[in-house]
């Protein structure tokens, strides 16, 4: 008589396990990775730079910016390629406050939040028959991560 082996009635239970375990991994990765393209989180290329060069070009052109707003005319003296810039110091509070929201404004659409404070101005000197006043202004710009704040000083040349 030949020997039977015994039948094990559990024989294939332990790849079944498997086989279920690693279909509820399965699922349950590709439901966590729909949830995070979910959340509609975008990334600009701006959030790519430092916020140190941002800052460093709104202090180059937050100046020049500044001179442009409070000009209110501009001529050119007959027989000379000269121009002279107008412009009344004496709303300089105003052209600050212009100049101040329309950076806001820029730096809103990049995620960051800007401010600036005129701490003072003040008439400086004449030369060629251009006022120069200078401006103290504190810039601060944040991105929720990082904060800068540096008091600058800028020449406004203009001509009453």
């Amino acid at each position: 008589m030949k020997h039977k082996r015994p039948i094990r009635k559990n024989s294939g239970q332990m790849i079944i396990l498997m086989g279920i375990i690693l279909a509820l991994a399965i699922f349950v990765m590709s439901g966590l990775s729909a949830d995070i393209i979910n959340l509609d989180i975008v990334i600009s290329n701006e959030r790519a730079t430092s916020l140190v060069s941002e800052f460093d070009y709104i202090k180059e052109t937050f100046g020049l910016s500044l001179n442009y707003n409070l000009i209110n005319n501009i001529t050119n003296e007959t027989g000379e390629d000269k121009l002279i810039f107008h412009g009344d110091p004496s709303t300089m509070k105003a052209v600050f406050n212009q100049t101040r929201d329309e950076f806001y404004a820029l730096e809103l659409r990049y995620g960051n939040i800007f401010d600036a404070k005129l701490n003072h101005y003040w008439y400086s000197h004449q030369t060629d028959e251009k006022y120069v006043y200078y401006v103290n202004i504190n810039l601060m710009l944040d991105d929720g991560d990082t904060y800068i704040d540096e008091d600058v000083l800028y020449s406004i040349v203009c001509q009453p």
